[in-house]
């Protein structure tokens, strides 16, 4: 055997047993806390408002004769809440405006997301063309006990969906200390009231405690909830009062304290555990030696709450605390307190039934000082002291999550010897296949490379699916792989598929395998009853069975039979393989990609970059310059405004014309990709699934619809490169030769930051063209020096000209196109990891095909690959802004690479094992459509589809159309984000900016202005109460978005002034009249002297 294929069956194998020792680690040692289905009350029901609408707002108020004993909530808001308790927003979920984020991202209850897996570091985020992340299906628990009163109580839910069909459901209880009973919280049969409006009332905002709501609607209860949500926590550990009191024990000299208890799990019962403490000053706690946590100095009224599942075993168990006084509070001076501790905790059933409580009490012992082993029981002790109950009003609860995942040392101890065991198991049964099960005994080496092969099936499935389990960890399927039993599933799975192979291989060589049959029968009915204890559905479990049946059939036809279908197929392959064929299918694939970028084209509003180009080509259409309504230049991308504003001039000015040039130009792109993939690769399937990928992308759909000049830019970039490799590479003829010049110079042209793209092509140009000869090549210096003047008179022009000199108010007062070193991972970071991990299966095989083609020295494709790491260095330096819009132009050449890297890696692993058995397997096959499954399984063409019907930007022009239709003479409109004004409105009077933003604002003859509707600055409550001062009527426009901008009172301000009007997706319209009454009264501060 070759030296190359001993290493490549050692680390397949290798691999095999890392992964095999993953999946065990969490099935039989410590399990990770699984997403349970959370079980609603059959009374608890959904609630909306009455009639349709983006936003609601909810309120429950009731009364308390006392400070209660607890209090909790669950809900499950679709899609975005924001929930208050008398008047103090406890807890938050703000996905809905940034749509491509991940599932829960922005949970302010961090340890109740799906799973515990680290979100990529991220700055920003993308608009791509897919809908909200399904949120609801995260229930979220919420401690009320500190946020409540005596007296009058109010619970509010403001509610955010990017449908009008929002919907929340809520659970909950507030136990008094008196004996009077519980009050009950739930939808559905509790009075909430609700509103479309975000009310206020003589200075109150909707939320306050004491907001009258007497007039709001009750609450329309729609169905009980069928649908199943999920959470990793156990309710009892809000619903379950407090047990155990603070105890301290003997304090030494140096101010410490030590303490323990044991704590007895019963044999069988068990499930899951979970405690509650909190203490004085420093301490430490450790359960069976093995540290849960350490706190410095704190104060005593923070409940800390952890799982502790995988710090427990059957039986006793040691619990033990070190108390630690500050060096503030020793010495004579001091006030004395004593050291205290308080803890209560209990284990679980699987029905969550509490079992084997425990809690701080008389029982603990203290010890006057530590032994060796003293947190383990040694040494004498005495009966702690008990100071009193818990203040639980006092007490701030915090679920942290599963405390075994901070103790690295055992963590890691226990997971490589699972590795370790793993490999060895791997290699032992590789090794032992190959020698016993296909009688290969040449060598050791023979023997481990035949059984790897017979393992490779088994291997690619445990790959796809840890990189898929990866890729979804931030996505609803990834709830599927977080589920009680997934990892056992996955364990069969990859039993069923080794079996499966076995069984072939005996059909093939006709082996004995008497021992087979009751492996197979044993896992098949240990894989339904796993597959119900998860609650698949009937149907579901008959169709693993017909599929596990079917293919286990085909394998036990004769030889011939099977041999004769393959045949047929491939027959069928190369009958429908010829060239015309491939243009059909690439015909149909296109059709489709135009169909998915022009449906409803007009649904979702104008994003602030897109107002900003079309308002520029509008000012092309009135006076023939690209001058915004503000009258100020914006000369960047000529080459794309004119051209949009010769296509407005002959269909009409409007947005659906406008967006189909957008169209037009990506379903272009997908004709050159697909010309250009085949070029590279040599092969018209991989092109077809390159289209196919990027005719579903949801970037790639998004910005095709898009009015800007993205789709135009990443059109000319992929032309430019096929035109590059014809005439600098292929030599094909000068016309290619100049075609690219002119497709480079129109590229630039539409978009000035693509000047990266140059040094890409400089270095292909001297790798690949040579000789170079002066007198034979002189078209190719005058075309360059040519298309350089036109680059450089743009540049030139578009540094003086577009748009005015900013003021130096803004976050930044330098450009943003120019040398920097801020964040230097973050733009690279972003697109290789992409919205929800989205780009985490490319950027792995990416990251592959950069190593092989570079061993194959692959001049082309690595060409493409050296440009596609040039851009992205070239743009982290350059942009200032982190932003994956301005890597557009390389992104089909990363797919393309992706792909055709994944098909030529699995190509050749197959090709290396096919020695070692004859091709007993068609491992070739088995490789290749293991990648494409993976592929296919990578998109999700569901959330695409769905997002026709989301409003995926905020409805800033709608909100804007409806000032225009209700505004009369004389009337002021100020707004928070002026971009759509320019386009729905015809300019703005003012404009209200929060903290300064870059690029926004411009002096512009004696008055700070923005940039798209002209409107005036106000940057204090001073300049704004002189504005209403002197109007007669004045509409406020608010974006959602900007609201975190203001601080407090000036949002306040903003938020009480006037009655609201109208409300639509991420917007709020409100009106101020005189008849309203005064606006709210805030100090002068003389503020309002000048532009400033």
């Amino acid at each position: 055997m070759k030296r190359l294929n001993r290493w490549l069956s050692l680390g397949l194998v290798l691999i095999l047993g890392f992964l095999l020792g993953v999946t065990g680690f969490s099935v039989w040692d410590k399990s990770p806390a699984a997403a349970d289905r959370v079980a609603w009350s059959a009374q608890t029901q959904w609630i909306a408002p009455q009639t349709p609408t983006y936003r609601f707002y909810a309120r429950r108020s009731f009364f308390l004769n006392d400070v209660p004993a607890a209090g909790w909530l669950r809900l499950s808001a679709d899609n975005d809440f924001i929930l208050y308790v008398n008047g103090r927003a406890i807890a938050r979920d703000r996905n809905i405006l940034y749509h491509s984020l991940g599932l829960g991202s922005r949970f302010t209850e961090e340890f109740q997301r799906a799973n515990d897996s680290v979100a990529y570091r991220s700055r920003g985020y993308d608009w791509i063309q897919l809908a909200n992340a399904q949120d609801w299906k995260l229930t979220t628990y919420v401690d009320l006990t500190r946020h409540l009163q005596a007296g009058r109580n109010t619970i509010a839910i403001e509610v955010q969906k990017s449908r009008q069909n929002p919907r929340v459901v809520v659970e909950g209880a507030v136990y008094p200390l008196s004996t009077s009973p519980a009050i009950d919280l739930a939808t559905g049969t509790t009075p909430w009231v609700v509103s479309n409006l975000n009310e206020a009332h003589n200075g109150l905002l909707w939320f306050d405690r004491d907001f009258p709501d007497e007039s709001w609607s009750s609450a329309k209860a729609i169905g009980s909830v069928q649908e199943g949500t999920y959470n990793r926590l156990s309710p009892r550990l809000f619903d379950r009062f407090l047990e155990g009191n603070w105890i301290t024990g003997i304090e030494s000299t140096q101010g410490e304290v030590w303490l323990r208890s044991d704590w007895q799990i019963p044999q069988h019962q068990f499930s899951r555990a979970f405690i509650r403490f909190a203490g004085d000053g420093k301490y430490t706690l450790l359960i069976n030696g093995l540290l849960v946590n350490r706190y410095e100095a704190e104060d005593n009224n923070q409940l800390h709450m952890y799982e502790v599942t995988n710090f427990l075993r059957p039986g006793s168990n040691t619990l033990a605390v070190h108390l630690t006084r500050p060096l503030h509070q020793l010495g004579a001076a001091a006030p004395f307190n004593p050291l205290g501790f308080f803890l209560d905790g209990w284990a679980e059933t699987k029905s969550h039934a509490a079992i084997a409580p425990i809690a701080t009490n008389n029982t603990w012992k203290t010890l006057e000082q530590p032994v060796s082993g003293w947190f383990k029981g040694e040494g004498e002790a005495q009966a702690a002291q008990v100071l009193g109950s818990p203040d639980v009003q006092k007490l701030e609860r915090t679920f942290e999550g599963d405390a075994y995942l901070l103790n690295y040392p055992d963590y890691l101890w226990h997971f490589w010897l699972w590795q370790l065991a793993g490999m060895g198991c791997a290699v032992i049964s590789a090794w032992s296949l190959g020698r016993f099960w296909l009688g290969d005994r040449h060598s050791w080496w023979n023997s481990l490379g035949a059984g790897a092969e017979l393992l490779l099936p088994g291997t690619l499935f445990l790959i796809g699916i840890g990189l898929l389990k990866h890729r979804y960890a931030e996505a609803e399927r990834g709830l599927l792989f977080f589920q009680q039993q997934s990892d056992s599933l996955i364990l069969l799975g990859f039993l069923i598929v080794v079996l499966l192979t076995l069984l072939w291989s005996w059909r093939e060589r006709r082996l004995a395998c008497l021992g087979l049959w009751l492996p197979m029968g044993l896992t098949a009915f240990i894989s339904l009853s796993l597959v119900g204890s998860v609650g698949a559905s009937p149907i579901s479990m008959c169709l693993i069975l017909f599929g596990f049946g079917a293919i286990a059939l085909f394998i036990l036809l004769p030889s011939h039979t099977r041999h004769s279908y393959i045949n047929r197929l491939t027959t069928v392959y190369q009958t429908y393989s010829p060239a015309c064929n491939q243009w059909l299918m690439l015909g149909a694939i296109v059709a489709i990609g135009f169909v998915v970028r022009a449906y409803n084209l007009g649904f979702v509003d104008l994003d602030a970059d897109e107002n900003t180009s079309l308002d520029a080509t509008r000012g092309i259409l009135r006076t023939g310059a690209p001058q915004a309504t503000s009258g100020i230049w914006y000369t960047r991308s000529p080459a794309y405004h004119y051209m949009l504003a010769l296509w407005l001039r002959l269909l009409g000015d409007s947005v659906v014309n406008a967006r189909f040039l957008s169209v037009l130009w990506g379903t272009a792109t997908l004709v050159l990709v697909f010309i250009l993939t085949r070029k590279i690769t040599g092969k018209a399937w991989i092109a077809l699934i390159v289209t196919a990928i990027l005719a579903f992308d949801p970037s790639q759909v998004y910005f095709s619809r898009f009015i800007r000049f993205y789709q135009v830019v990443q059109c000319l970039s992929i032309l430019s490169f096929w035109l590059f490799l014809k005439g600098f590479v292929d030599r094909s003829g000068r016309a290619y030769q100049y075609g690219f010049f002119i497709a480079l110079t129109l590229t630039i042209l539409n978009q000035e930051v693509t000047v990266t793209l140059l040094p890409c092509f400089l270095v292909g140009f001297i790798f690949f063209y040579r000789p170079f000869r002066w007198a034979d090549d002189w078209q190719i210096v005058m075309s360059s020096v040519v298309s350089m003047g036109i680059i450089a008179y743009d540049l030139v022009f578009f540094s003086i000209r577009c748009l005015t000199p900013w003021v130096a108010l803004s976050d930044s007062t330098d450009a943003y196109l120019k040398v920097h070193f801020f964040s230097i991972s973050g733009l690279a970071n972003n697109f290789f990891v992409g919205p929800s991990r989205m780009h985490i299966i490319y950027s792995f095989f990416f990251l592959l095909g950069w190593i092989y083609f570079l061993k194959r020295r692959d001049g082309k494709t690595l060409f493409l690959f050296s440009s596609v790491s040039i851009n992205l260095i070239l743009l982290t330096i350059l942009i200032y802004q982190i932003a994956t819009r301005y890597t557009y132009q390389i992104y089909p050449i990363f797919i393309l690479l992706a792909v055709y890297s994944a098909a030529c890696i699995a190509e050749s692993v197959a090709s290396k094992f096919e020695v070692f058995t004859r091709n007993l397997l068609p491992i070739r096959g088995i490789a290749i459509a293991s990648v494409l499954l993976l592929l296919i399984l990578n998109v999700e063409p569901n959330r695409v589809l769905a997002s026709y019907h989301d409003a995926l930007t905020r409805r800033n022009n709608e909100a804007f159309a409806y000032i225009s239709s209700h505004r009369q003479a004389g009337d002021v409109v100020i707004s928070t984000s002026p971009a759509a004004a320019s386009t729905g409105l015809g300019g703005l009077d003012y404009f209200i900016p929060g903290n300064i933003r870059f690029d926004v604002f411009y002096w512009n003859n004696g008055r700070v202005i923005d940039r798209w509707g002209g409107g005036k600055l106000i940057s204090n409550l001073d300049q704004m109460s002189h504005v209403l001062e002197n109007s007669k009527r004045v509409w406020l426009h608010v974006d959602n978005h900007t609201e975190g901008r203001f601080e407090p009172v000036f949002r306040n301000y903003i938020e009480t002034l006037g009655q609201p009007i109208m409300e639509t997706f991420g917007a709020r319209v409100r009106l101020w009249k005189p008849e309203d009454g005064v606006f709210p009264h805030v100090p002068y501060q003389g503020g309002d002297l000048g532009a400033y």
